[in-house]
């Protein structure tokens, strides 16, 4: 046999065994890629986990069930594409567990329904949405958005400014070691931020709570809106701050010492407002039933 035929034999013999491999239920593969490109990753159900690492390549090894008709591996002008193909009107049962590996720099765009996200160790842009999967994420100086449905979000920095978007329904929100600007949406779900330093923070909840701990820089913005839901924040300012809070039914407390007025003689409504030092950094709370607490140290 000749060397030639040999080596065709060998690859033949190879191409037969990776079909019978992904027949079984997994598939693996290497692919070069841009060592500051975007790795599109989009999964239905189970799981999708992502590390990043010092190599200009993507690595996909992946478990799925039978349901999975393949998984699709694709790189080209600095995007990586990776999706799990599933016949339609199966979306619901598809399971597929992902273990990604990108280099480190890589942006991110992922999607899911009900797969669970991971992110760690990868510094580029992140964009993540998914439906009730919940997502754990870690991430630099770079922007970062994250949305989901039913689903907790768990995002932490490295105290590097950044524009970080987070929104969910009735999932709950924890953001640690954030800085820079901050937007978090939700509708029952509680927020958990903790930003230093804060340059603008803008929160919305109906009728989830807010726990706010961290720092506000010269000049920053602070705005938070609820129905129902309690704030409590904690914000210490470089240079002092300028409150203004309302509330229709609820409490209004503070670490100054100073009492809510009245907003009417014969209705509800309470209303609290003045200034703390030079007055750089801006607060302004509003709530219907909700209660709040601001404390500057």
């Amino acid at each position: 046999m000749t060397r030639t035929h040999s080596t065709v034999v060998a690859a033949v013999l190879a191409s037969a065994a990776a079909i019978a491999h992904g027949a079984e239920g997994s598939f693996e593969q290497r692919v070069a890629a841009n060592a500051a490109g975007v790795v599109e990753i989009s999964n239905v159900a189970g799981s999708v986990q992502i590390a990043g690492w010092d190599r200009a390549e993507v690595e996909v090894k992946a478990r799925y069930d039978a349901d999975v008709d393949r998984v699709e591996v694709t790189s080209n002008g600095g995007r990586t594409r990776i999706r799990v193909v599933v016949p339609r009107g199966r979306n619901s049962r598809s399971d597929a567990d992902l273990r990604i590996r990108v280099p480190r720099a890589s942006g991110l765009e992922v999607s899911t329904v009900s797969a669970n996200v991971t992110a760690r160790d990868v510094t580029g842009e992140q964009r993540v949405k998914t439906v009730s999967g919940n997502v754990k994420s870690e991430f630099a100086a770079h922007d970062v958005e994250v949305k989901t449905v039913s689903g907790d979000l768990w995002v932490r920095g490295k105290s590097e400014p950044a524009s970080v978007r987070l929104s969910t329904v009735s999932g709950n929100v924890r953001l640690d070691r954030g800085a820079g600007e901050v937007d978090a949406v939700t509708v029952s779900g509680n927020l958990d931020l903790d930003v230093s330093p804060a340059r603008s923070v803008r929160v919305r909840t109906t009728s989830g709570g807010l726990e706010f701990r961290g720092k506000l820089a010269r000049g920053a913005s602070f705005d938070a809106e609820t129905i129902s839901g309690d704030l409590s924040v904690r914000a210490p300012a470089e240079d002092g701050i300028e409150f203004e809070i309302s509330s229709f039914s609820g409490d209004i407390d503070n670490c100054f010492n100073l009492t809510a007025e009245r907003t009417s003689r014969h209705g509800p409504g309470h209303r609290l407002s003045g200034k703390r030092g030079d007055g750089s950094a801006k607060i302004r709370m509003r709530t219907m039933s909700g209660s709040v607490d601001l404390c500057d140290r």
